[in-house]
């Protein structure tokens, strides 16, 4: 009975080892979609937001990531128009594992 215990308790420690070197494997990256306005009548103040908020980004990444986890961005321009805003949201929403955080400025 004791040996039949401790080859359970070896098959689980086992199986959850594999299930956690798994998730090692994973990418450690975070997706933020950026939905910009470079253009548009709003273009003065979308240009110097999404320049800061790129620049932001890669700072964090040239720092290590947040806990060791890398940021990702891609940006999609709205032009200030929510009929564009819904598109990139769409476009954008499931890539790369999908979004983190969303930032509709339109």
């Amino acid at each position: 009975m004791k040996m039949k215990s401790l080859t359970m308790a070896t098959a689980i420690v086992a199986v959850g080892l594999a299930a956690s070197s798994a998730a090692w494997a994973q990418a450690k990256e975070q997706f933020f979609p950026s939905l910009v306005y470079r253009t548009g009548a709003y273009a003065p103040n979308g240009v110097p937001f999404a320049n800061g908020f790129a620049d932001y980004l890669k700072l964090v990444n040239a720092k290590g990531g947040i806990n060791g986890v890398k940021t990702l961005i891609e940006e999609c321009e709205t032009g200030y128009a929510t009929d564009r805003g819904i598109e990139c949201y769409e476009r954008l929403k499931g890539k790369h594992g999908g979004a983190t955080v969303f930032q509709p400025l339109s």
